[in-house]
């Protein structure tokens, strides 16, 4: 069975750090932690500082910290603007 899969970019005010396909991503919110995959209902929200989770097709996980943002989800993309993100 093909993974379903949406674009995510990840942007901090120096550069954009990541933009690829995948299937899913974990981070933490105001309210506690968010789990998006595709076709998810729109939604925008404050992320807080930590750490969070990129799964990729093929199940490979990338994981990065940031400095807290916003995570805005449309259609079968997201996009997070944060004020830093380092890979862990």
């Amino acid at each position: 069975m093909a993974e379903t899969t949406y674009q995510l970019d990840v942007i901090t005010p120096e550069k954009i750090v990541y933009s690829k396909e995948v299937t899913a991503i974990v981070a933490h919110g105001t309210s506690g932690h968010l789990g998006v995959m595709a076709h998810h209902t729109p939604l925008v929200t404050s992320l807080e500082p930590g750490s969070f989770k990129i799964t990729e097709p093929g199940a490979q996980v990338v994981t990065m910290t940031m400095g807290g943002g916003f995570m805005e989800v449309r259609g079968n993309k997201v996009v997070v603007l944060a004020d830093s993100v380092e890979d862990l």
